[in-house]
């Protein structure tokens, strides 16, 4: 996986670019769908009201953060609000493969945005994963603490 961070005065930005061996519409399915998007992160779920897509993060303990999605282009691209931030991923035909790039922006006051960056990291690869072989992959602990810590120093946060 390429993966390149950037900042500015307001804000973080990581950009990552990974080649999954599935067709966009397949891969698709598991991006902008309730049933496809639970299988890799199950804390999220749409929802439509007043013609509004909105991406559901279930916090746990009754509590709820909605998202507007602002892009919708199936099977190209989705986006949507991430908190006070935004993320963006979508899909290149490559031959028999997809390039899945995503691109994230959040800004300073976010708070933990090196925690945030690993878990779109290890979420990028739970996509490729589940998009190959229709199974999600699991989160190491140990992994997610390095790669935390390495993401804090790429982007002296």
């Amino acid at each position: 996986m390429k993966t390149v961070y950037s900042k500015d005065q307001e804000a973080a930005y990581q950009t990552l670019s990974l080649t999954i061996e599935a067709a966009p519409q397949d891969i698709f399915h598991y991006l902008g769908t309730t049933e496809g998007i639970s299988q890799w992160f199950p804390q999220l779920a749409f929802s439509t009201e007043d013609n509004i897509l909105r991406l559901i993060f279930d916090l746990g303990d009754g509590d709820y953060e909605e998202m507007t999605v602002k892009e919708y282009d199936e099977p190209n691209a989705i986006g949507f609000t991430w908190d006070i931030g935004y993320v963006r991923l979508f899909l290149e035909p490559d031959g028999q493969n997809t390039i899945l790039t995503l691109e994230e922006r959040l800004p300073f006051e976010f708070g933990n945005i090196p925690q945030d960056f690993t878990g779109w990291q290890f979420q990028a690869h739970n996509i490729k994963q589940i998009s190959e072989t229709g199974r999600p992959k699991g989160l190491g602990d140990t992994d997610f603490k390095e790669q935390e810590s390495k993401v804090a120093r790429e982007l002296d946060l």
